[in-house]
């Protein structure tokens, strides 16, 4: 099962420090997201994590970034007309991921992605109240219907539920909530990796 991770959204002590250990207990992508930070601070946070991960990382925001650290491009849920990415960028981009929250949305938002993270698969840990729109019945419905690219859960994923989610017919799954509200997190991808 791939496992990948998404950022938590604001300053985090030691984020960059942690990321080579996630990457060395079995993390496959992570997910710079960090909406309220500048241009110039995302740059910075890009500079102080090693070279060799930079591939394995995608950002959220600050798209002209990727022509000088040569980072994946994440996009979010929507019509193509309202995504913030130049065309140009948008195509040489090295990886290109999106962010879905519906299942009628999977038959026509992943031509030209990579792949493309799915939420929220159960009920979330860092938003509350926020959970699936859809029955279990319904997902593996929709999980089961080719695609164009590969499909992580996103959305409540723990060490518990992450082997279901896959049965559901996921490709992997994405952390967020547990991974960042654990004491360890190292320990939290742990879980999952061994």
């Amino acid at each position: 099962m791939d496992i990948l991770a998404v950022s938590p959204v604001s300053e985090y002590a030691g984020e960059a420090l942690l990321l080579p250990r996630l990457f060395e207990g079995g993390l496959a992508r992570y997910h710079l997201r960090k909406p309220s930070w500048s241009l110039a601070r995302c740059a910075e946070w890009l500079r102080a994590i090693p070279a060799s991960l930079l591939s394995q990382i995608s950002i959220h925001q600050h798209h002209e970034l990727a022509d000088t650290f040569g980072v994946g491009l994440h996009l979010k849920d929507g019509p193509a007309a309202a995504l913030p990415v130049a065309e140009r960028r948008l195509a040489e981009a090295p990886l290109r991921s999106r962010s879905l929250h519906g299942l009628h949305r999977l038959e026509t938002s992943l031509d030209g992605f990579g792949y493309a993270l799915l939420s929220p698969v159960f009920p979330s840990i860092s938003k509350s109240g926020y959970g699936p729109q859809w029955s279990e019945a319904e997902l593996r419905q929709a999980l089961a219907a080719p695609r164009r690219a590969k499909l992580y859960a996103l959305g409540g994923i723990t060490a518990a539920n992450a082997a279901r989610a896959v049965d559901f017919g996921f490709d992997g799954v994405v952390l967020h909530g547990a991974l960042w509200q654990a004491v360890d997190p190292l320990a939290e991808l742990l879980k999952l990796t061994r």
